[in-house]
């Protein structure tokens, strides 16, 4: 599934069914069980029952490197962090390149800057053009007060990207975060006109206004992306780009509405 660029619903439903004729074609088709947990845990907000699902995936096929970076991930967005990383390492290990980035990701939601800026580092010497790693480098950077290298870093994720939204306002967050409020606002501006001709996640507009410290603003996107189940809702809980919302009234409402609280 591919989170932010085609719309939730026909993504989940064309997940749906075909996770749905997989299992009826073969009930211990594990990769089928690990698609069944990432729609439970994005679609749904159901974590024990992903759970269920990942841990059934990974006793029909305990060398999966896709199902322990899932299942890390939920782990990670529920502030697992310790149960998270392992996952996410052994991940890696079974499949360096497919998952060279989400550790450092992690290691950043458990506030650990100098590893994950040591990981996103591993993961661009494994590919120098990947726009994720380049991004999260950037927020290892940025967290570690290096905020010239995290601008640049995050500038180059999105060159590397082609203007991927995501990335574009998570500039305009950091911007924002770094006192530099025109260019921020300006990249708001080009996201919102963007949103007028083809599908954006509210989820990413909700970077920038957090940035801004627009904390309302940002709340809309975040019930808009609630709503449509939008880019990765499922993560707020734990995500370092939200911190300045957490003890927000309306985001510890939806947090309870996702089972998180």
């Amino acid at each position: 599934m591919t989170i932010g660029i085609t719309h939730p619903e026909e993504a989940f439903r064309a997940a749906q069914t075909a996770v749905d004729r997989a299992l009826a074609i073969d009930s211990g088709l594990a990769e089928a069980h690990t698609s069944l947990a990432q729609l439970m845990m994005l679609r749904d907000f159901d974590w024990t029952g992903a759970e269920t699902e990942f841990r059934r995936a990974l006793a029909l096929s305990p060398g999966s490197a896709d199902t322990y970076d899932l299942y890390g991930r939920m782990c990670a967005m529920l502030g697992r962090f310790d149960e998270a990383i392992e996952m996410g390492r052994r991940a890696y290990d079974l499949d360096p390149l497919a998952h060279r980035s989400d550790i450092a990701t992690t290691l950043i939601r458990a506030g650990r800057f100098e590893e994950a800026l040591a990981a996103a580092t591993r993961a661009l010497e494994l590919d120098p053009r990947y726009d994720r790693a380049q991004a999260t480098l950037g927020w290892a950077q940025f967290f570690r007060g290096q905020t010239d290298q995290a601008l640049a870093s995050l500038r180059t994720a999105v060159r590397l990207s082609g203007g991927k939204t995501a990335w574009l306002a998570q500039l305009g967050q950091a911007l924002a975060m770094a006192g530099q409020i025109d260019e921020a606002k300006s990249i708001r501006d080009r996201i919102i006109e963007l949103s007028r001709h083809e599908h954006v996640s509210p989820y990413h507009l909700a970077y920038v206004y957090t940035g801004l410290g627009e904390h309302d603003r940002a709340m809309d996107e975040l019930e808009r992306a609630y709503d449509q189940r939008a880019g990765a809702i499922s993560g707020i809980k734990s995500s370092f780009l939200f911190t300045a919302l957490r003890e927000h009234p309306r985001f510890l409402a939806l947090l309870r509405k996702m089972k998180l609280a």
